[in-house]
């Protein structure tokens, strides 16, 4: 959601600034929700109850203002947040004169009140596999936001805590879905935010399944399962790069306005907003469904390298810049490698790029032919199966080995 949980002073966060987005459009389509040997279902929540499980969710009370300049303010109240035919339900309202008070016991004035609760000090998670089954709101002013927040947020701050939004929509761009990170170095208060995005038709016609896969080598978010945005930890151990090896809990929410969804103003004619969530459902990773090794080599042979050598890049196997992952030379060879792991039956493309450009996808991409390269751009492909794998070596532009 691009914004604190935690309760600080420094709450007002700057336009969105989206970095590179990758973008891919799906048809609206029925999925089946199914487990499989990959996936263990520890936690979940249906919604069929008559009220919100406080064992698992807190409401959250704010004042309007608290965060990213938004108009609504947040309740407890059961006309904001309720359930309703097995589903949980965030409302917004349009309620001109509101008064009421804050967690503090501050009072307040509102012109729209909505909804927002997390699983803070209740339930966090480190990896796994989060599935969101959820109907959107339409109407400008909407913002809408299925995300994570670190546990350490209240120690370290955001965004050293890190932040993963597995779903933002912004009802001026109706079915425009946003899946991001936010780090110390990676956010949008610098510009350099990781985002993907991807189109769907029917956001607030429809239910569509929201999910995000979380290793310790990679992020990949996915609406009706099928994938559209790619993150992989090239960090090196860094935590202002990847604080994602610690835990998150979860945040549902329903913004009205702000420095994002107030852009082009607020529909007062769209009243009363709502988000619908069918369930939330959150997995582990069994060992049958571990991630495994891909060796990637290519032959420099028949190039200069640049100074700053050679990299994995484009497609979707990049890691949310222009930049990409970087490979390393084998002694007294011109061949250079790198092993990833990924995650198993999983369709990547990719290049490889003679030199770091971490802000133009312009230069030293090698252009390959039809027999090897797909798509628009020409890419190369790989379909990860259940096994390790050692890609053959291929010559820098070319199919096969260098001649």
């Amino acid at each position: 959601m691009r914004y604190f949980e935690k309760i600080t002073p420094l709450m007002l966060l700057s336009l969105l600034y989206l970095n590179c987005d990758e973008k891919i459009i799906i048809e609206d389509k029925d999925i089946e929700i199914s487990t499989n040997e990959n996936w263990e279902l520890v936690w979940s929540d249906d919604f069929d109850q008559n009220n919100i499980d406080d064992q698992k969710w807190t409401k959250l009370r704010w004042r309007p203002g608290w965060v990213n300049n938004e108009d609504q303010a947040y309740t407890n109240r059961d006309t904001n947040i309720f359930t309703r035919d097995g589903k949980l339900v965030i409302r917004a309202l349009i309620e001109p004169g509101y008064v009421d008070t804050d967690y503090t016991g501050s009072e307040y004035n509102a012109d729209f009140t909505s909804g927002r609760l997390n699983t803070s000090g209740k339930h966090s998670w480190v990896y796994g596999k989060f599935e969101i089954r959820a109907k959107l709101p339409n109407g400008k002013g909407s913002w809408p936001a299925i995300w994570m927040l670190g546990d350490n947020i209240s120690t370290d701050g955001w965004p050293h805590c890190g932040e993963i939004d597995i779903m933002e929509h912004v009802g001026y761009e109706e079915g425009n879905i946003h899946g991001s990170i936010h780090t110390t170095d990676y956010n949008h208060m610098n510009g350099t935010q990781k985002s993907g995005n991807i189109e769907i038709s029917t956001v607030a016609d429809s239910f569509h399944l929201y999910s995000l896969e979380w290793d310790s080598t990679y992020l990949r978010f996915s609406v009706d399962n099928q994938p559209y945005f790619f993150i992989y930890n090239d960090s090196n151990g860094d935590q202002d790069k990847w604080p994602f090896n610690l835990n998150h809990y979860l945040i549902l929410n329903l913004a009205i306005g702000g420095d994002w969804g107030g852009v082009q103003g607020i529909n007062q004619n769209a009243f009363p907003m709502e988000m619908e969530v069918d369930y939330v459902r959150v997995y582990k990773k069994t060992d049958v469904g571990r991630s495994l090794t891909v060796k990637f080599q290519v032959d420099m042979r028949n190039q200069i390298v640049s100074g700053t050598g050679v990299w994995l890049s484009g497609g979707n196997l990049s890691n949310g810049s222009p930049g990409g992952i970087q490979m390393y030379p084998i002694s007294e060879s011109t061949i250079w490698e790198r092993t990833l792991i990924l995650p198993k039956n999983s369709d990547f493309s990719y290049k490889f790029r003679n030199g770091l450009f971490p802000d133009s996808w312009s230069g030293g991409w090698e252009i390959i032919n039809g027999e090897c390269g797909f798509g628009e751009f020409s890419n190369r492909n790989i379909s990860t199966s259940s096994q390790d794998t050692v890609l053959s070596i291929v010559c820098f532009g070319e199919c096969d080995l260098c001649e």
